[in-house]
């Protein structure tokens, strides 16, 4: 599992919207050049966020996109999910294949396992707002000594 440039720009263009103040239109090409991110790239992923209800649109020259709703209300699942990131270990998908050949016992008791990790990164991500991101109000993870709060 790993996540792909498309929710980790995804995630980074949301919160620096999220940054600026609510009624502020932030254009593609301002959060390019700032941020350092392909205009292409984000303007693929803002159609997606935009078809996910994520950010409005409006067009012409003082345009731009922000927030549909209010940071606290907008999960990181939500992002991740509009632009089709998908951190599920095991599938629904994969189960029907497999119904009709038994399975090995060892391989059932380590598809518990997968699919419980699969459950604590989907609450994690499903836990998480775009404010708490966007504020700088996470604490850093302690069972990471490395990594230390911005």
């Amino acid at each position: 599992m790993r996540l792909s440039t498309k929710g980790k720009y995804a995630l980074i263009a949301m919160a620096y919207i999220a940054r600026k103040e609510i009624s502020t239109k932030v254009s593609v090409s301002e959060i390019s050049s700032n941020l350092g991110i392909s205009q292409p790239y984000l303007e693929q992923l803002f159609m997606k966020l935009r078809k996910a209800k994520l950010v409005n649109a409006v067009r012409g020259a003082s345009g731009g996109f922000s927030l549909n709703r209010h940071a606290k209300n907008i999960r990181i699942h939500d992002i991740m999910e509009a632009v089709d990131e998908n951190f599920a270990v095991v599938s629904n998908e994969n189960r029907l294949e497999t119904i009709d050949s038994p399975e090995p016992f060892e391989q059932i008791l380590t598809e518990k396992f997968w699919e419980q990790f699969s459950s604590q990164v989907y609450l994690f991500l499903h836990n998480i707002s775009l404010e708490d991101v966007a504020s700088d109000s996470m604490e850093p993870c302690q069972a990471v000594p490395n990594f230390e709060k911005a």
